[in-house]
């Protein structure tokens, strides 16, 4: 599970009221849960995909990438809007995820991060017995007591 307490944009969000302006986040994210695995799609618009660092530590996901302007010697800027520059992304990842398997592709100026869940966090059927459960169980525990009694008695 993907956790969703963020510091940084908390962050954001306390350098909004305190600078009165909205604060945007260079890499906009979604994240959604797809049966058993997270995916987790960036906005990276014209970043070269060899500029894009993506690790994973312990249960934080760090992304890192660069966007260079798309100027040439001697162009007159007339409007500069876009964000240029390095820009990095920490996501908090919960324990249930496998973050040895996760996956990563870039196409169309979004990067998609998918990360399966980890097999010991996925549900599994478990058996019921009928009858008097008291009954198996107190059976069951006695011949496990009985029988390994008897096999240390044989050996010894």
């Amino acid at each position: 599970m993907l956790l969703r307490f963020d510091p940084f944009r908390d962050l954001d969000r306390v350098s909004e009221q305190v600078f009165n302006r909205q604060v945007q986040s260079a890499m906009p994210m979604d994240a959604v849960r797809r049966g058993d695995e997270v995916v987790i799609s960036f906005d990276l618009p014209g970043v070269d995909p060899s500029s894009i660092d993506l690790t994973v530590e312990r249960d934080v996901l760090t992304l890192q990438a660069e966007r260079r302007p798309a100027r040439n010697e001697g162009d007159e800027v007339l409007a500069g809007e876009r964000r240029h520059g390095t820009f990095a992304r920490r996501v908090l990842l919960g324990d249930t995820l496998d973050t040895e398997k996760v996956k990563a592709n870039y196409e169309h100026g979004v990067l998609v991060v998918t990360i399966p869940t980890a097999e010991v966090a996925k549900a599994r059927k478990v058996e019921v017995g009928s009858g008097d459960s008291r009954e198996a169980i107190e059976a069951g525990g006695s011949e496990t007591k009985n029988g390994a009694g008897s096999k240390a008695t044989s050996s010894a």
